[in-house]
């Protein structure tokens, strides 16, 4: 069962969003910066504590630890944090450390990097996805499996 996460559209402008299964973000994540839903900035945004953006942003984005882009948010920049959820539109490339969560009706224009990737279905993704692994991994699609003699 998916975790509501928000609150009432008029606390925080977005609205709720559905939190999928698996997700890195938790329903009581503290957000520590906002752009709300009638708010536009351009700039460099750079925090510690989890963003979220409801309205327009256009720039770059960076934090160590999460992004929300709400069912308002259209962002126009990069950015790179832990885990990013999209519930409306960016363009631009997202770097996730853990994880990149496309909600339906959410959607992404630009090139991805993340360990995990998480599209519901109805989200958009136009560009390139590469997802990290780890030197194990590399060297298990290289070699390819081991076979045992019994």
């Amino acid at each position: 069962m998916a975790r509501m996460f928000g609150g009432n559209s008029n606390k925080n402008g977005g609205g709720e969003l559905m939190i999928p299964e698996g997700s890195n973000l938790s329903p009581d994540e503290k957000i520590e910066t906002t752009i709300g839903s009638t708010a536009s900035l351009q700039g460099v945004l750079k925090a510690e504590g989890t963003i979220r953006i409801d309205g327009a942003f256009e720039g770059e984005i960076e934090t160590a630890a999460n992004v929300i882009i709400g069912r308002t948010g259209k962002v126009l920049a990069n950015i790179h944090a832990r885990n990013v959820l999209v519930a409306g539109r960016v363009k631009g490339n997202i770097n996730a450390l853990e994880r990149l969560e496309i909600l339906k009706d959410g959607g992404v224009k630009g090139d991805i990097d993340a360990g995990t990737l998480y599209l519901e279905e109805g989200a958009i993704f136009h560009g390139q996805s590469r997802m990290r692994s780890d030197e194990t991994d590399d060297r298990f699609l290289l070699e390819g499996p081991k076979e045992s003699i019994h």
